[in-house]
């Protein structure tokens, strides 16, 4: 793999950002006092198409040449990067074909037809969606959008953490831990990078569901593990059953562990970020905060930043969730 850095960060900075919303670094002294520390939450739920995906597909998808744009591209994804994927091309004048699995929230195959792209259903348990998209990608000629694999996609996902760096900096504030959810990968490589590069002492952790601690069985492994396949989990959009190898060998050098959380833990913590931040996070958005608020780490006294990375949850999910609690 060739050496990635900030730089490619900032390069994608450049590119993407009159067209992503500078989302918001936001703080709650309630949790503050529960923890015991000074929390940082990284608002990536507010983005346009509800996801931090966008950074990524936007900054892909906007370096595509002419020949390649008239073919239009082909993603596969269980909900936020397909609307992503989806958004970035309609801005961009392009058409998309986008494979999702039949189980996906509601909430993101509507959202992916709106903004344009046409939505391919398939069976995950007897279908490999990567074979369709390559095939699709083949025989269309359209160019495979990966959602983490990629060296342009986790530089526009790094953005974000670029933005976090530049308000701590900017308020003087150096800080101790950084938890991020973690899927495939992409959005931790890409944070993780600048916030090591901005601070070099922070300690940088992924957080996943308990059923799909991919990476942080494989990082106490020093090598890619697969899960166990036939796991559920309410985290849909962090379902990846092995860390890609990209962002594997990236997130080897910045992390100094994994984390995981159960969906019990999961649906609280959405409860609590709705009440004390005010805000809708979805089941894979809130992990991150979920290890926070469930003590999986040590925080007395420290400076800790959290990714809320999405908001796309099915109403109907969402209200049952706020019944049951």
């Amino acid at each position: 793999m060739s050496k990635f850095t900030y730089t490619q960060i900032d390069e994608a900075y450049k590119r993407i950002h009159s067209q992503i919303l500078r989302t918001p670094l936001v703080v709650s002294e309630y949790i503050n006092s529960l923890t015991k520390a000074n929390v940082y939450f990284k608002l990536e739920n507010l983005q346009w198409t509800g996801s931090f995906k966008l950074r990524g597909a936007l900054n892909k998808i906007s370096q595509l040449g002419v020949s390649e744009k008239k073919y239009g591209v082909v993603a596969y994804s269980s909900g936020n990067h397909a609307q992503a994927v989806a958004y970035a091309s309609k801005i961009n004048q392009i058409s998309a074909v986008v494979i999702m699995p039949k189980n996906a929230p509601l909430i993101k195959i509507n959202s992916t037809k709106k903004y344009g792209a046409e939505v391919i259903l398939y069976d995950p348990l007897n279908e490999s969606r990567e074979e369709i998209g390559q095939k699709i990608s083949k025989d269309q000629q359209r160019v495979l959008i990966k959602p983490y694999d990629d060296l342009d996609i986790i530089a526009g996902q790094g953005t974000s953490g670029k933005e976090i760096a530049e308000e701590l900096t900017n308020l003087n504030i150096f800080p101790d831990i950084y938890l991020c959810c973690c899927g495939g990968g992409g959005l931790i490589a890409g944070t993780s990078t600048y916030l090591k590069y901005q601070f070099p002492k922070i300690n940088c952790y992924s957080v996943e569901p308990n059923e799909f601690n991919d990476t942080q069985v494989s990082l106490e492994n020093k090598r890619i593990i697969s899960v166990v396949k036939g796991s559920e989990s309410i985290c849909d959009a962090l379902l990846a059953f092995q860390p890609g190898d990209i962002t594997f060998a990236i997130n080897q050098q910045t992390l100094l562990g994994g984390l995981s959380v159960s969906d019990n833990e999961v649906k609280n913590t959405i409860i609590q970020l709705a009440e004390n931040l005010k805000i809708i996070a979805e089941p894979g958005g809130a992990v991150a905060a979920s290890a926070l608020l469930n003590k999986k780490i040590e925080t007395k006294n420290k400076t800790i930043v959290v990714m809320v990375s999405g908001g796309n949850i099915d109403n109907n999910f969402y209200s049952k969730i706020v019944r049951d609690n």
